[in-house]
């Protein structure tokens, strides 16, 4: 006669998953509002707002305050309606403590500026998911994929961390300039948005020319041909 089956979960078992699993909680970045008042963003690869890297959140740096918050969420569902499978990737937003700056960027820290990736697309023109690998290997993914000018008198930059060089010119990938159109048009689309950093020659590729919104960040700051840097009120 066989015996009966032991508890596959005894105390002993049930109090080890339970120290784990503390352990594990204590080392992970904390999911909830911040003591600052900011909330994290969506970390998982589901839905229409997503990390570039999960580096992001691992490292904490993925807070924005609830307004900010909300209006990437309705710009990102926004950008999923009108291009389907589109997912709005996120770069560096703040950390926890909604401290400003946030190294090593000259802002950022207290949830109210985000970096969002441009969209991306092969040379036969198909969606990439996600942005490519940048060509410098110290930049983290969603940073360094930059889209040159299509002229060199559209080149506004001679010195400075803006002027970093361009990726290979044989490269896979290149700028989705239909996906990036609608994402910057749900950004501006939010009242909450005071400002978007893009290159010179982007804004007056993609049509913004006379947009007093999208502005250039400078050539003392990174480029901004591979990201959005967006500020919020």
């Amino acid at each position: 006669m066989q015996k009966p089956a032991a508890p596959r979960h005894g105390p002993a078992r049930r109090a080890a998953l339970g120290a784990l699993a503390a352990l594990w909680l204590a080392s992970a970045p904390a999911l909830a509002d911040a003591p600052s008042g900011l909330v994290p963003l969506p970390c998982g690869e589901a839905g229409p707002l997503r990390p570039a890297d999960p580096v992001y959140c691992r490292k904490a740096r993925h807070y924005v305050t609830p307004a900010a918050r909300e209006a990437l969420l309705r710009a990102a569902e926004r950008v999923a309606r009108e291009r389907p499978g589109a997912v709005v990737r996120y770069m560096e937003a703040s950390w926890p403590r909604g401290v400003r700056p946030m190294p090593p960027h000259r802002s950022h820290g207290d949830g109210r500026q985000i970096d969002l990736a441009t969209f991306y697309e092969d040379r036969a023109g198909r969606a990439l998911d996600r942005p490519p690998p940048a060509p410098n290997v110290r930049l983290l993914r969603g940073y360094g994929a930059y889209e040159p000018p299509q002229r060199e008198t559209e080149r506004v930059c001679a010195g400075g961390p803006a002027s970093a060089p361009d990726p290979p010119a044989a490269r896979g990938w290149r700028m989705d300039a239909a996906r990036t159109q609608a994402l910057i048009d749900a950004l501006l689309a939010e009242r909450s948005v005071r400002r978007i950093f893009l290159e010179p020659h982007l804004k007056r590729r993609l049509g913004y020319a006379s947009d007093s919104r999208i502005r250039f960040a400078g050539c003392a700051a990174a480029r901004h041909d591979d990201h959005l840097h967006v500020d919020f009120r």
